[in-house]
């Protein structure tokens, strides 16, 4: 058996606010469609305990992320490297950290939701309990790889039936000693960009977690995984991304929550003995820097997205050659474990992951603790394009994209942590 605790609570901004996630918005949001939530899960057993928290947010920065682990380790007695940070990254909720979004960055609702996340992470610990953890892998068809080969050596955005994407739906499912359930954590490979606009809201992921907790009547909590190449297609167009309506939305939410709740009648249960956590920040290397020039050039133009990255190269004392990215993992057994990445990572990175650490099963998490800019697989820099070397990295304010070898280096280091684990190290 082990302690299990799950806690959620309400992170909806109070006011008006600029929203993240899309460069063209023009003033803060104007009404909610859903309230945004956050969720704790804490899990201890005989070696290690660690704490879960995802969010109807876009992400974390860094500042942000290193803060909440340290007030929140300070209010739990856990240590930083105990405490993982996830989000749904819906692109519907409030800009509260430095990206060159439009708009203020959101510092009083950055404070708020320390507090709130410090708060969910509490309540979860303290309602701890002997539990058990079973786990469900299903398949989702929602979702399409949006890198559409041009034909002449390029890509455009657009839906990519042949390209890859992870469609494992995958949830843990945990129960009280009697069986009751007291939560669920489902993880799928989509980007939540159904809807734009002024509204705020927890896209498909929102509609998916209040279905299965009509369901199960315990909180459902959900995380992306690996899909910075991949977002929902609604419509009957497959040539175009078409912007659906709520109720379909909706709809997406409710389908993939039937694919979870069918895959739970043949869940798993956990062997919890040998559970760990373990934390390490690699270093991902930077293409070539931009010349002076170059940054003075975007700091007086027109396009303000570009402006802001520009004022932020501008601030530093050196431009870095690379970024630091966590690599955070928690390993029930050797045959068992789910990472946790920063960063918009492809999806082809997550399973060619799942592939180097199988015959073990692997969950893949992306956009945890820190939104450090989209992490491209190797073979998409043949082609380009806005995640390779289209201009993703100024939203980002990263000064260059990452070169190729950021796969490799991701793989490899992942591969090492996991090895160290299975010789039973905690770092």
């Amino acid at each position: 058996m082990i302690d299990i605790g799950v806690a959620q609570n309400d992170i909806t901004p109070q006011q008006q606010v600029w929203l993240s996630g899309y460069g063209d918005r023009h003033s803060r949001s104007a009404d909610v469609y859903q309230t945004l939530r956050a969720g704790a899960i804490y899990l201890s057993g005989a070696i290690d305990e660690i704490i879960i928290i995802t969010a109807d947010l876009i992400g974390y920065g860094r500042g942000f992320s290193t803060a909440a682990k340290e007030r929140i380790a300070a209010a739990t007695g856990l240590e930083p490297r105990q405490i993982v940070l996830t989000a749904t990254h819906t692109h519907c909720g409030p800009h509260f950290f430095p990206m060159a979004f439009p708009g203020e960055i959101e510092v009083g609702y950055a404070d708020f939701l320390h507090e709130r996340l410090v708060e969910v992470a509490v309540a979860a610990r303290a309602s701890a309990s002997s539990g058990e953890v079973r786990f469900s892998r299903a398949r989702s068809s929602f979702g399409i790889n949006r890198r559409l080969p041009d034909g002449g050596g390029g890509v455009h955005f657009a839906p990519n039936p042949d390209g890859p994407i992870d469609r494992d739906l995958d949830s843990f499912w945990f129960s009280d000693a009697s069986g009751t359930p007291i939560g669920s954590f489902t993880i799928y490979g989509c980007h939540p960009t159904s809807l734009s606009g002024y509204s705020i809201g927890g896209d498909y992921p929102g509609f998916l977690c209040r279905s299965l907790e009509a369901a199960t009547g315990a909180p459902s909590l959900f995380a992306t995984g690996c899909a910075g190449d991949v977002r929902p297609q609604y419509g009957s167009d497959p040539g175009e991304f078409q912007r659906p309506d709520l109720e379909a939305v909706e709809k997406a939410g409710a389908d993939m929550a039937a694919d979870a709740l069918a895959g739970r009648s043949n869940a798993v249960l956990l062997d919890c003995s040998q559970l760990r956590s373990v934390t390490h920040t690699h270093q991902l290397p930077y293409g070539p820097l931009p010349r002076s020039e170059s940054i003075e050039a975007s700091a007086c133009g027109s396009d303000l997205n570009r402006h802001t990255w520009a004022r932020a190269m501008q601030a530093l004392d050196e431009l870095p050659g690379s970024c630091p990215q966590e690599i955070q993992i928690l390993q029930f057994s050797d045959a068992f474990r789910a990472l946790f990445l920063s960063g918009e990572i492809l999806s082809e990175i997550g399973l060619h992951l799942k592939e180097r650490l199988a015959p073990a099963t692997t969950v893949t998490v992306a956009y945890s603790n820190d939104l450090i800019g989209y992490v491209p697989s190797e073979a998409t820099y043949d082609l380009g394009g806005y995640e390779v070397d289209g201009g993703s990295h100024y939203y980002f304010l990263q000064p260059a994209p990452f070169t190729r070898q950021a796969e490799r280096l991701v793989i490899d280091r992942t591969a090492e942590m996991v090895t160290s684990l299975s010789r039973g190290a905690i770092v």
